[in-house]
């Protein structure tokens, strides 16, 4: 780590040496350091989206296609399109994080076009999926693969222990390692960036700030987009400035009249009120509301909740033991006298972890074992992808979870 007083001594160095460009990195005295009780060495807040999601990731997997694309003739940029399309048009989850149909990489460094970073996360998340029978799974670049979709896993995770931030310390001078091994020589070499460096930081800043994904951007970006979407309607070529400025204080005045940043606000789109007789899952809402089948209730097949929305067919994590537990959405329930939903989720079977997909394998239970559920009680508040795989003429069924979910208890 660099410290103050080896900080003071290169910009005394840099004051006292007009040839030179810089001393180990410091051309000049930072101008925030003149903010009372703060200083450049003492920073320990990184941004995870633009160092991972929008620095590492697309230049390692520009690495990784490149060369899985040279080793393995059947696999091509054009069939990794194909399978993005087919893919994106099957799961309900990330929807809308779909990647750019990706051209062809002559020089392996940086991937074209350029992705928001929420798409080169969804297309690290599901590469294993889409192109895993294609590779065999002693290939190092496949490896290494496997090896950048644990440590975002692991960066991005909600939770740490003592456990994990040694564990992460040791992860990632392996990761540095096997990329200046894999990539780093050669004819097609790749430098490492400055962002590979911050990597080596980042157990010390959870260390003294927390999780990394309470100082990443990716919520204050999407703040880019009301704007974008704003300028592209309003048709206002005077005072562009004032008219988005005006139509943002209406969106948040709105926000805050309808509690739409409230967590525990639920919004219903389409509500019917029919008998608990008409479901399959008639005899476990009995029991756990104490109603009759007679009765009727509220039903719902989609709602949101704190800007996620939730719909009938996605999967939640529903527990944490020795595997992750896994649940398919069937309905959500409300009785008429109460405000509070419900969620009616049918069990799944975990298998295993099958690391060459980087998934859990998972089996639906026959019959269908249903449980009544509240959000609160969900392991993890986002859905999860659950993609069917035919591997040898038997289809299977694989859960990615989005980051590493570590057991509250």
């Amino acid at each position: 780590m660099r410290s103050v007083a080896k900080y003071s001594k290169d910009v005394e160095c840099m004051a006292s040496n007009s040839v030179s460009v810089h001393s180990h990195g410091v051309k000049s005295d930072c101008v925030l350091n003149q903010i009372p009780g703060f200083h450049a060495t003492q920073n320990f807040s990184l941004d995870i989206m633009h160092i991972i999601l929008e620095g590492i990731v697309p230049a390692e997997l520009s690495c990784i296609i490149f060369h899985l694309c040279s080793v393995h003739p059947a696999l091509t940029i054009g069939k990794i399109c194909d399978r993005i399309h087919t893919f994106w048009g099957v799961v309900n989850v990330d929807k809308c994080n779909k990647p750019p149909e990706l051209n062809h990489i002559d020089k392996p460094g940086r991937l074209y076009p350029a992705m928001k970073a929420v798409q080169s996360w969804a297309l690290l998340k599901y590469l294993p999926l889409l192109i895993g029978d294609f590779v065999p799974t002693s290939d190092p670049h496949w490896l290494f693969l496997l090896h950048l979709s644990e440590l975002v896993d692991m960066l991005f995770s909600l939770v740490f222990t003592e456990g994990m931030i040694t564990y992460l310390r040791e992860f990632i001078a392996d990761h540095l390692t096997m990329f200046s091994e894999l990539y780093g020589a050669g004819e097609n070499a790749v430098r490492m960036k400055p962002k590979h460096h911050l990597l080596v930081h980042l157990p010390t800043v959870i260390v003294k700030s927390g999780p990394l994904v309470g100082m990443n951007c990716l919520r204050y970006e999407l703040k880019n987009s009301f704007f974008k979407r704003s300028s592209h309607i309003m048709c206002n070529f005077t005072n562009v400035s004032q008219t988005l400025a005006y139509r943002h204080q209406q969106n948040s005045l709105f926000s805050k009249l309808s509690n739409s940043s409230n967590r525990n606000v639920i919004v219903v789109g389409r509500s019917s009120h029919d008998s608990v007789g008409d479901y399959e899952c008639a005899d476990v809402l009995c029991s756990h509301f104490g109603v009759e089948r007679t009765d009727d209730v509220c039903f719902a097949k989609r709602l949101e909740r704190a800007s996620l929305v939730y719909s009938v067919g996605q999967h939640v994590v529903t527990g944490i033991e020795e595997e992750p537990l896994f649940a398919k959405i069937e309905l959500f329930v409300c009785l008429p006298s109460s405000d509070e939903w419900f969620i009616v989720v049918s069990s799944m079977r975990t298998v295993a972890f099958n690391f060459h997909y980087y998934s859990y394998s998972v089996e639906n239970v026959n019959p269908k074992v249903f449980k009544v559920i509240t959000f609160d009680s969900l392991a993890d508040f986002h859905t999860v992808c659950c993609y069917t795989i035919v591997i040898d003429k038997k289809p299977q069924h694989f859960v990615r979870l989005p980051y590493h979910i570590v057991s509250a208890h």
